[in-house]
């Protein structure tokens, strides 16, 4: 969804190959699952509260079976990324990432917007404009609302909409229904919760890790790996932080709950340690 390295199945590809996922390295072969554009998806209804069908890629929905391997971290939209972000959002083409995304759409500030055009260079979609008096405005009709634009402005100028993290939340948990769906529930979990990072892995920078190491949670039930390692980090959180939720003031439960609506999952588990 965002202008940059990994914006079709080419670029995609040399980005993962440069970071070391190759079949050469990892002796399993390397699939963008949507295709060279990000259109290659099924359609899957999924009959949720604010999404009646979500297009899922196609691989994906082809494929026998899945195991979901995820880096546990914080997220500024999601509060947490883990197994029902990934099935929600990492198993949808563009099309699929745009329904969950839309609840978005920003607008602009006019009293801080000094038209610098740093928007116009951020937006992969090219939805902000100059008119012919030069001032910079958002063709909401292009926009995808995935607010990459909201921190690329020196002047706080581009505003999200009211509650839009929540709503955003309530359709990835829904649209993790469309892959589950799609492969009949033959899917299992793994979260990895070490260096537990306070935003996605696809920023370009670090910072330091907000919570202890936890360890290696295994599932075939996407709610509850991802409640545990909710629970689990919130007592591991650093810094004076007493959860997820100070990071960046999102409930990271949310989607979880909407997930658990879906009968995606239940947020009831039993914590079974490995002694050996």
């Amino acid at each position: 969804m965002y202008k940059g390295q990994r914006f079709n199945g080419v670029d995609l590809l040399l980005t993962a190959f440069g970071n070391g996922f190759s079949e050469a390295s990892i002796h399993a072969p390397f699939v963008v699952a949507d295709g060279l554009r990000g259109d290659d998806a099924i359609n899957i209804d999924i009959n949720g509260e604010y999404l009646s069908n979500i297009s899922v890629a196609s691989a994906i929905c082809k494929a026998d079976s899945m195991i979901v391997l995820s880096h546990s971290k914080s997220h500024p939209g999601s509060g947490y990324g883990g197994a029902v972000k990934n099935l929600g959002m990492g198993c949808l083409d563009k099309k699929g990432k745009t329904a969950v995304h839309e609840v978005g759409i920003p607008s602009i500030d006019y009293n801080k917007c000094t038209s610098c055009e740093k928007c116009l260079n951020q937006c992969g979609w090219n939805a902000f404009k100059k008119n012919i008096e030069g001032q910079v405005y958002l063709d909401k009709s292009l926009c995808k609302g995935e607010l990459s634009c909201i921190s690329c402005c020196p002047n706080e100028a581009i505003v999200p909409p009211v509650d839009c993290n929540e709503k955003m939340q309530l359709r990835l948990g829904e649209a993790a229904l469309g892959p589950v769906k799609a492969l009949n529930r033959k899917i299992g979990y793994i979260n990895w919760a070490y260096d537990i990072a306070p935003l996605c892995d696809c920023s370009d920078f670090s910072l330091p890790n907000i919570a202890e190491n936890i360890g290696i949670l295994a599932s075939k039930d996407p709610v509850a790996i991802d409640t545990a390692s909710v629970d689990l980090t919130n007592e591991k959180m650093k810094f004076g932080r007493t959860g997820l939720i100070d990071l960046w003031d999102t409930d990271p439960k949310i989607h979880l709950f909407q997930a658990e609506k879906m009968n995606l999952g239940t947020s009831n588990y039993n914590l079974i340690k490995d002694i050996k």
